[in-house]
């Protein structure tokens, strides 16, 4: 392994869509600050292309994007660039979706998204090169990572790399909590790819889909497409399917929710936001886009079971102007200032209380899908319950066991089925993920846990905070491991905008836009804690990157 002294390495673990981010807004920032320190940038994600991550691999066209096509890209600066690029470059993407129609309202294949992924990393990484900057791509997992006096070391299975600078963009964090089924015959860790599951579950057999959110759509969809006749169930614990995205839902430009107003109502706050607060924010902000007043409890439909509330959502959507699905998205804006600002106290109301509705109605899905859905229930092929307690193999009749007790529908039941699909493959509790990496970061104390959810990061920096509090300079994290911080992490336009600030660290470390409320240079992240261990060890001479 080569250390260069005069310029620095830059490791980014993982290879998906929040790395793409991350390597094409570092070409932008560095024309634009006219160089940088950065001598080489390594990529460590063990699938052979780097771009798609699992969230958008190539899969079937009925694997929908959630986000209208204009209104999605990796680029902070540059919120269309995926609909531009697609109408500048149908040469690369037209032959794997022939029947796919450009507009910026259409919802498209979440493979298409991938496709355009690998193209601009592609496009990024020779723009570096041309910086004298290469980009290495190390097909290995990096399982764990210890501090030098001068950086980093980052290991794989049989290899040590040294960095000077570290971003952690796992992507969304695989839970463990399925270890007893791994084994079995027909139990699916993952709906994705969806075309290879499709070719592995037999037309008539029964299957059920733990989980009820996009993903175990995507799974439904999948098979009910490919001719599956079998009986189809998806189960999870709340049994609440997500809202329907809405025909002539306009975009909505939001007059409370932009990142000056909130600053300003924080400031006026004495630095507090709380949950009543921010709920008649979005109430008053409905009002006056839609000149009536809002009618919770016929957004909600509390009483309503899943099959009479996809019902309700589809009649709802085709039929009238959501402009509440609109604010709710605009508050990508700053969505996590407004959670930085609550208390402790409030974050938790909202992760008991709250979060689960929040989940239903934010992440809505596309209208094609749902009416896929409406009819396999109303065909009786597809069941959805709610009150999941426990899954397991019954060794009597050789098929799967799912425990029902679902209070809203009075029903109670182990159901049975032939396949298991986890669609609720991924949590933010890092205690609970299966990462290599993240576990040994926690156990030697350079990364602690944040209560709710991922680990503990600056709110303003990303860089992780290790068990004693300190700042772990140099090391920065995006995506699904800095929910407890940032909150709504799942938004591909929340992402750029962190990752954009990260760059801005990596190229010029004293221009960082803080999310907060001043502009604030790198400053408290000099060094790291002297109560925690430091490797002073040089890597293995001979070792290479």
């Amino acid at each position: 392994m080569f250390v260069n002294d005069d310029k620095k390495i830059l490791a980014i673990v993982g290879g998906g869509s929040v790395s793409v981010s991350v390597v094409c807004q570092l070409v932008d920032e560095i024309i634009g600050a006219g160089g940088c320190d950065i001598g080489c940038v390594h990529i460590f994600e063990p699938c052979s292309r780097i771009g798609a991550g699992l969230a958008y691999q190539l899969d079937g066209p009925s694997n929908l994007l959630n986000t209208r096509a204009a209104a999605m890209s990796p680029i902070h600066s540059k919120p269309d660039h995926f609909i531009k690029w697609l109408r500048a470059n149908e040469d690369k993407w037209e032959a794997f979706f022939p029947q796919v129609v450009i507009s910026d309202e259409v919802f498209l294949p979440r493979g298409l998204f991938g496709l355009y992924l690998e193209n601009i990393f592609q496009d990024a990484k020779q723009a570096l090169h041309a910086l004298g900057i290469p980009v290495h791509h190390v097909r290995s997992m990096v399982t764990g990572m210890v501090v030098m006096n001068s950086g980093y070391l980052l290991r794989t299975c049989d290899e040590r790399f040294f960095a000077d600078n570290v971003v952690l963009a796992l992507g969304n964090l695989q839970s463990s909590d399925w270890k007893h089924l791994l084994l079995e015959p027909g139990f699916f860790t993952s709906p994705y790819p969806c075309s290879t599951l499709v070719k592995n579950v037999h037309d008539l057999q029964s299957v059920c889909v733990l989980g009820s959110g996009l993903s175990a759509i995507d799974a439904v969809v999948a098979l009910a497409d490919a001719g599956h006749q079998g009986k189809l169930i998806m189960a999870s614990r709340g049994g609440r399917l997500p809202s329907v995205r809405g025909n002539q839902s306009a975009r909505c430009s939001s007059r409370t929710f932009t990142r000056e107003n909130i600053r300003a109502l924080i400031k006026r706050s004495h630095y507090h936001l709380s949950l009543a607060q921010v709920y008649q924010l979005l109430v008053d902000e409905v009002f006056q886009l839609q000149g009536f007043k809002v009618d919770i409890d016929s957004i909600l439909h509390k009483d309503a079971g899943p099959h009479h509330y996809l019902d309700i959502e589809v009649r709802d959507a085709k039929g009238q102007e959501r402009v509440w699905q609109s604010v709710l998205y605009s508050l990508n804006e700053s969505i996590d200032l407004i959670w930085h600002y609550l208390d402790d106290v409030d974050k938790a109301r909202f992760e008991a209380e709250f979060k689960s509705q929040w989940l239903a109605y934010r992440v809505s899905f596309p209208m094609q899908n749902a009416i896929k859905l409406q009819t396999l229930i109303h065909n009786d092929q597809l069941t959805v319950f709610g009150g999941v307690r426990r899954t397991w193999r019954d060794r009597s009749s050789s098929q799967f066991a799912t425990c029902i007790n679902d209070p809203r529908r009075s029903f109670r039941a182990t159901i049975y089925s032939d396949v298991l699909i986890n669609s609720a493959v991924f949590t933010t509790d890092v205690t609970r993920c299966s990462s290599a990496l993240v576990r040994q970061m926690l156990d030697s104390g350079l990364a602690a846990a944040h209560p709710f959810g991922g680990i503990d990061v600056n709110f303003h920096t990303n860089e992780l905070r290790t068990c004693t509090g300190a700042l772990l300079p140099g090391v920065y994290a995006l995506g699904a491991l800095t929910s407890g911080t940032h909150f709504w992490t799942n938004a591909m336009n929340v992402n750029a905008r962190l990752a954009s600030n990260i760059v801005r660290l990596l190229v010029q470390p004293a221009r960082v836009e803080s999310h907060g409320l001043l502009l604030l240079p790198n400053t408290a992240s000099t060094q790291v804690s002297s109560k925690l261990t430091v490797q002073a060890a040089r890597p293995d001479k001979g070792d290479q990157a």
